[in-house]
């Protein structure tokens, strides 16, 4: 155990769940950062599904001094309104890092793993909910989402493409680079409720975004969880220099976020990853997507 967490020292795990949260977690943020802590990563996403998770990193960086920085996201679920520039704005006026288009409130979402569920039930609108695309009725992209990227190109915020399906990410790519979007990464692009396949994330790959895999997708509480061998090949089609390795914990069915994410990556090694190519994808690459935000140390 020891050995594999040395690999954390100087990483970045940019999509970590804790406790206080809607659904139970197995860690509270406290008890993240002394793990992250001790072992020395250099920063870590705090993901919501619910709500900015801004005033929470907010105190604990200044608690810790930036070591490890915590980053902080919102998603765009029911409980904020949906595809809601205002809360964008709110939320990136408070110094929020990244920002998801919808996840469990994603019509592609409801779609392929339902209502509010799976792993976890999360709060949806009383009555039938269809879910959220980001397509008008005539297929093209609505305004507000467009709102939404002029807002994130304003604050040079970070693009997170959340559980929309892949087409429909890639327009929102194209999109976020026609407003000049520098920042931009695709969400657990091989977890199943994406499911991108190689051409997609080659596609999104040259839009500009980085590609994000995460290892709750290998998971038994990942519905259709994908194996190891999979990962590193769509890894290995895609290029190291384009990926971003996060570990999508906090479940209570899963190993601690730090320890899985340790865990996950010394596993990587068995399928011919060296320690350089996993520094890239962990440190070097998460460097890149972040560089020159206000506040953060590099």
């Amino acid at each position: 155990m020891a050995c594999s967490r040395e690999v954390l020292r100087g990483a970045y795990d940019l999509h970590v769940h804790v406790s206080p949260d809607v659904v139970g977690r197995s860690k509270d943020l406290v008890e993240l950062a002394k793990e992250a802590a001790q072992v020395g990563m250099a920063g870590l996403l705090i993901k919501d599904h619910t709500t900015s998770t801004v005033g929470r990193c907010f105190v604990m960086n200044r608690m810790l001094g930036g070591s490890p920085r915590f980053l902080s996201s919102l998603a765009l679920n029911p409980p904020v309104g949906g595809l809601n520039p205002t809360a964008v704005e709110a939320a990136l006026r408070a110094g929020t890092d990244i920002i998801y288009f919808p996840t469990y409130g994603a019509q592609n979402h409801v779609l392929k793993w339902g209502v509010g569920k799976p792993p976890t039930p999360f709060p949806v609108p009383e009555g039938e909910f269809p879910g959220i695309t980001i397509f008008d009725e005539k297929g093209n992209i609505k305004g507000e989402c467009k709102k939404i990227l002029r807002i994130i190109k304003k604050f040079d915020a970070v693009l997170a493409t959340g559980h929309i399906s892949p087409c429909e990410s890639l327009e929102l790519l194209k999109e976020g680079a026609r407003c000049g979007i520098k920042r931009m990464i695709v969400t657990h692009a091989s977890q199943s409720v994406v499911g991108m396949d190689i051409r997609d994330q080659k596609e999104a790959v040259r839009l500009g975004a980085f590609i994000e895999h995460s290892f709750f997708a290998l998971t038994g509480s990942c519905p259709d969880p994908i194996s190891m061998e999979i990962l590193s090949e769509q890894i290995r089609e895609v290029g190291v220099e384009h990926v971003i390795l996060s570990s999508d914990l906090g479940q209570k069915s899963n190993p601690p976020p730090v320890e899985g994410f340790s865990d996950y990556l010394f596993r990587l090694r068995d399928f011919g990853f060296s320690l350089e190519e996993i520094k890239t994808m962990i440190e070097s690459n998460p460097r890149k997507l972040l560089e020159g935000r206000e506040g953060l140390a590099l």
